[in-house]
């Protein structure tokens, strides 16, 4: 696995540490399960999800192991009796049945027109 970027984008190690921060208060402060109502169970896998989709960004090698995450967390929400997020298939309670991987959005040239050829860039320009 390739190195891993050393700064963050404007903004994104702060909100990460904020995360985790939240992420431990949470913890500690629900170590029974009659603290959990379903409506906090289903705010914290769908913070959860969203969350590995956000790191799916963080590395190409990243994808995969998200996308198991986020099957999991499908099958938790089967498990617990929570409804399926939105645009995800219900899992039911079948372990080993799989979410699907979301199809990719197909990006298409626009408004370049029939004669477009591409940027040129003058051979003496290096690399930033």
């Amino acid at each position: 696995m390739d190195q891993l970027q050393r700064a963050a984008a404007p903004g994104v190690a702060e909100r990460a540490e904020t995360l985790a921060d939240a992420a431990c208060e949470l913890h500690d402060s629900v170590l029974a399960p009659s603290a959990w109502s379903a409506a906090a169970i289903e705010d914290g896998i769908e913070s959860m999800e969203i969350t590995a989709l956000a790191l799916m960004h963080a590395h190409p090698d990243a994808t995969d192991v998200m996308l198991a995450i986020r099957s999991n967390l499908a099958r938790a929400r089967a498990a617990l009796g929570l409804p399926p997020r939105d645009g995800e298939p219900d899992v039911g309670g079948d372990e080993h049945q799989a979410v699907s991987q979301p199809t990719p959005i197909r990006s298409r040239r626009r408004a370049l027109g029939p004669g477009y050829q591409g940027v040129r860039i003058p051979q003496d320009r290096r690399a930033t």
